[in-house]
């Protein structure tokens, strides 16, 4: 009662004397200023190691850019992208001295050192093979009849079958491990390998950017499909810092931009 006289008083006083008085009571309160934010994201590639393996530099390296930075706009943080392998990236994370990643896919261990900000896209893993070798291929069980090896991710994960059968003696000489997609690609171009393990959109990329592979390398079939994820280092990022990411990625998931970024790149969402 006394503060509504109060402000009431304050206002007659203001149009007595001729001036645009407004109680402080009444105006909106400020939102909080939110403090600076810095981060530091991995990329698979880099554009030196890239130019240095006489690579064209792949479009998701841009997409995966720009993935991040529409994150950290929204955010209010500002960006630092380095390139890195990404079982190193992995480490990094763990012990908190990069802060963010993507393309991450969900496992219980993963979880425990990375906070998972929210998915952007789905990633669809499929056995691309040398054309020739079709026939003989069926099922994941079946490169063992392959004359030579399949190029996988190191660390990455491609559902439950793959990790089972990565961990079977006999299977283990047919699988070239990788510490990079340009790496893995590289081992193809060289003939290094006779197929690869690949998500679906890498492979369309790679496969405009390179007839020549395009023509002898074909999709076997469809191995796992689950949604990725952006993630941030618990260790390196402070919790409220995490939960402003998981805020600004909630408003912009599936909006306008996100899906805009995707559809230029003929990704998908769902």
């Amino acid at each position: 009662m006394l503060k509504n006289v109060r402000c009431a008083a304050l206002l007659m006083f203001g149009l007595l004397l001729n001036l645009p008085l407004v109680a402080e009571e009444l105006l909106p309160a400020a939102p909080p200023a939110q403090p600076p934010c810095h981060l530091v994201a991995h990329l698979n590639e880099s554009k030196d190691l890239t130019d240095a393996a006489g690579l064209k530099l792949p479009r998701w390296y841009d997409l995966h850019h720009r993935l991040l930075k529409l994150l950290n706009d929204k955010a209010g943080c500002t960006l630092e992208v380095v390139g890195s392998p990404w079982p190193r990236s992995l480490a990094l994370l763990r012990d908190g001295k990069i802060d963010l990643m993507l393309t991450m896919s969900y496992t219980y261990e993963r979880e425990l050192y990375a906070d998972f900000i929210g998915p952007h896209y789905l990633e669809e893993t499929v056995l691309v093979l040398d054309k020739q070798y079709l026939p003989k291929v069926n099922k994941l069980s079946d490169i063992l009849l392959l004359p030579g090896a399949v190029g996988v991710l190191r660390d990455a994960w491609y559902g439950e079958e793959f990790a089972q059968v990565s961990l079977e003696t006999e299977f283990q000489p047919y699988l070239q491990y990788a510490n990079s997609l340009t790496q893995k690609l590289n081992l193809l171009q060289k003939e290094r390998v006779v197929g690869m393990l690949e998500d679906k959109t890498q492979y369309l990329e790679w496969s405009r950017a390179y007839p020549e592979l395009a023509a002898r390398y074909q999709i076997a079939f469809r191995l796992h499909s689950n949604p990725v994820y952006i993630v941030a280092s618990r260790k390196g990022v402070p919790f409220a810092v995490r939960e402003r990411l998981k805020k600004a990625w909630f408003e912009v998931y599936g909006g306008p931009e996100h899906r805009a970024i995707l559809k230029e790149f003929g990704w998908a969402l769902e």
